[in-house]
């Protein structure tokens, strides 16, 4: 899609709308610089107090500095990030990256666990690298480069994280129940391929004829899930009567797990959460786990006009090529995704792997109501937009 700016006429000097939208961009930019070092005055005024006398960091936080809990707590990790990378705290504090950049940081040291030494080995580069990208940018390449070398393929992540793994209930004072947790990469994909499942049992029985009764501020979608949630708590049927099962969509490339691990590996649930090959070598041996193997062609994956929706082989094959909607720059994971017919299938439009991209809500509703369109590369997979 090409974007003219008409903003300048045909005179030299550019318009006062230019240069009013100049001014904005660049004190967008201040404000970020301000706060990043503001961001590390705070992590230096906190370790300075430590030495002064014994405080809980996040109680501190949260009285003194009046922040919630959950901001306290992002303070903290990224506090302790800068203290064993002083590099970051001073590009931090020169305003050349954001605290998002540590963010990225702490989450790779959380991945390498024990081998965190030999990540700080690369602190420099990693340091250089983060003045470059931005925050999202930098958040893959670090923890890439955590799991590059990790010494025992992640297992020791997936312990943890099986250790890690809870669920916390309560009620507000408003009577309103809130649930807060956290699952392992492998008991999470079964959580959300239920959920999932059940949602779109919702959706294809009529719920998406009706509009939803949701308050300002919820997305439909969400409150499709904590109605799922509660319908497979109670023991739910789908709408062929048969119980709703669970679905491990395990993605791997043959050369890894044949040989193991390598440059290009890809080895994760369809949710996106990385998992180690022996892990997937075990779960590829089980009944309920469905592993989709790159190149392998012992599907069918086009069934023309027999079908209007997708096939489930056809949705495995569409989340092996796109993490996230087909829209370039768009990061809406795959499972937030609606599977779109280039072509319409009212118009004649095949339901076959070449005619068919996954886009999030936003870019669905411009493919149909904003005009847009698109075009796929039945090769190279690149959609292009007009």
């Amino acid at each position: 899609m090409k974007l003219v700016d008409e903003t300048c006429g045909p005179s030299s000097s550019p318009s006062p709308r230019r240069v009013r939208s100049d001014e904005i961009l660049g004190r967008l930019g201040e404000i970020k610089r301000q706060e990043s070092a503001l961001a590390s005055e705070r992590f230096e005024l906190l370790a300075e107090l430590k030495t002064l006398r014994t405080v809980d960091p996040e109680i501190t936080l949260t009285r003194e500095g009046l922040l919630s809990r959950r901001e306290a707590r992002d303070v903290v990790s990224r506090s302790s990030a800068v203290e064993v990378a002083p590099l970051f705290g001073e590009a931090l504090s020169h305003g050349d990256i954001s605290v998002a950049h540590v963010d990225g940081l702490s989450r790779a040291l959380k991945i390498v666990g024990e081998d965190k030494a030999l990540l700080l080995e690369k602190i420099e580069s990693l340091a250089n690298a983060a003045c470059r990208m931005t925050p999202d940018e930098f958040g893959r390449h670090v923890c890439d480069t955590a799991k590059s070398i990790m010494t025992d393929d992640g297992i020791g992540i997936l312990e943890r994280q099986r250790r890690e793994t809870h669920l916390k209930i309560w009620n507000d004072l408003d009577g309103m129940v809130h649930i807060r947790g956290q699952f392992d990469p492998e008991r999470g994909a079964v959580l959300q391929s239920l959920i999932a499942r059940r949602v779109e049992s919702m959706f294809h029985s009529g719920d998406n004829d009706n509009k939803v009764d949701v308050a300002p501020g919820i997305e439909p979608n969400h409150h499709r899930n904590a109605l799922a949630l509660v319908d497979l708590v109670r023991g739910c049927f789908d709408t062929d009567e048969r119980p709703v099962r669970a679905e491990l969509v395990v993605h791997v490339d043959l050369a890894t797990l044949q040989n193991g691990r390598h440059e290009t590996t890809v080895c994760r649930t369809s949710y996106g959460s990385d998992l180690p090959i022996e892990t997937v070598r075990r779960l590829s041996c089980e009944a309920e786990v469905i592993p989709v193997v790159l190149d392998g062609r012992s599907v069918p994956l086009d069934v023309g006009r027999a079908k209007r929706l997708a096939t489930a082989h056809q949705r495995r094959a569409l989340e092996a090529i796109y993490e996230t909607c087909a829209i370039d720059g768009c990061d809406r994971a795959f499972h937030m995704c609606n599977v779109h017919h280039i072509e319409y299938w009212e118009n004649g439009g095949k339901t076959d792997l070449n005619n068919m991209v996954p886009l999030c809500s936003q870019h669905h509703h411009a493919a149909h109501e904003g005009g847009w369109k698109l075009k796929l590369d039945p090769m190279t997979r690149r959609l292009t937009v007009t």
